[in-house]
């Protein structure tokens, strides 16, 4: 078992064994944040902090029978997972049930809105759970639409909320995903999940297939040479004969505000996102300053 997926059930165990579905992720936040490395990363959403892993493994646990198929989070019979957990995530979990015992829905959002404000900038219920000078500390925290720019971002070392929260401290409309397949098997990044989870935080997502490279001729790149080399070939054909597709992008920053174009290596330098957007950048008429995330 994945080991973050035992931290999760010995925290429901625990809190009692069966915890509503929002409150759970709250809880789980709230332990992230004394753990020394997160089981868990989260993101800005609709009732306030959210990951995408969490309900992911909540499907998969309960395909185990770990879980109960409900709404809620109710653990099944089993042995104990609370020994199975770091001395230090041990101490993590019962730190956070003892001083969040008893607090729950709309006290403990409220606990999180207050405490780690960045958390509060998407949610739905803003304004019910906090009064109007608490609120200006929301938005005080919120990040603003700067001038237009170009990024890159790859998702390499990234879960899919430290990728989605790159996104959103640098006000990104749209995420332009140039891998040639949009599949992966790291969760959250193959293509509908993406695009889903951007369109959760308030981010457009667009495939442009047409800029990728294939599979085939990404292998045995050893060294920074290798990779100069098939960027050369990639950027006298394949960049030279979509013309159109940079066209598109540089529409998108015009009308939209700052994209980001994305694909799986964390170095730009080893990824043609580099290519991508040293063409654009390249054109006189572009006039948007790049930089890699």
């Amino acid at each position: 078992m994945l080991y973050r997926r035992k931290v999760l059930l010995a925290l429901l165990e625990a809190l009692g064994r069966q915890v509503s579905r929002t409150d759970l992720q709250k809880l789980l936040f709230l332990l992230s944040t004394k753990q020394e490395h997160p089981s868990y990363h989260f993101v800005p959403y609709r009732y306030g902090c959210y990951s995408f892993n969490v309900d992911a493994d909540k499907r998969a646990l309960t395909r185990r029978g770990l879980l109960k198929s409900r709404d809620n989070w109710v653990l099944e019979p089993h042995e104990s997972l609370l020994d199975a957990v770091r001395p230090s995530d041990r101490s993590a979990i019962d730190t956070t049930v003892r001083r969040f015992k008893g607090i729950r829905s709309r006290e403990l959002l409220r606990q999180v809105y207050l405490t780690h404000p960045y958390f509060a900038i998407n949610s739905d219920i803003l304004h019910t759970i906090l009064d109007p000078e608490e609120r200006q500390m929301v938005d005080s925290i919120r990040p603003h639409t700067s001038s237009p720019q170009l990024y890159t971002l790859g998702y390499e070392g990234l879960s899919l909320e430290q990728f989605l929260n790159k996104l959103i401290e640098n006000s990104v409309s749209i995420l332009c995903d140039v891998r040639r397949n949009a599949v992966s098997m790291k969760y959250g990044f193959s293509k509908k999940t993406l695009a889903r989870a951007c369109d959760g935080v308030g981010v457009d997502y667009i495939h442009i297939p047409e800029l990728g490279i294939d599979s085939s001729r990404r292998k045995q790149l050893d060294s920074q040479a290798d990779y100069d080399s098939l960027f050369r070939d990639y950027s006298r054909t394949t960049l030279m004969e979509n013309e159109a597709a940079l066209d598109s992008i540089t529409r998108l920053i015009d009308n939209r505000g700052s994209v980001a174009l994305t694909c799986f290596e964390a170095e730009a330098a080893q990824c043609h996102r580099g290519c991508v957007a040293s063409a654009l950048s390249s054109r006189s008429a572009f006039g948007y300053p790049v930089s890699h995330l």
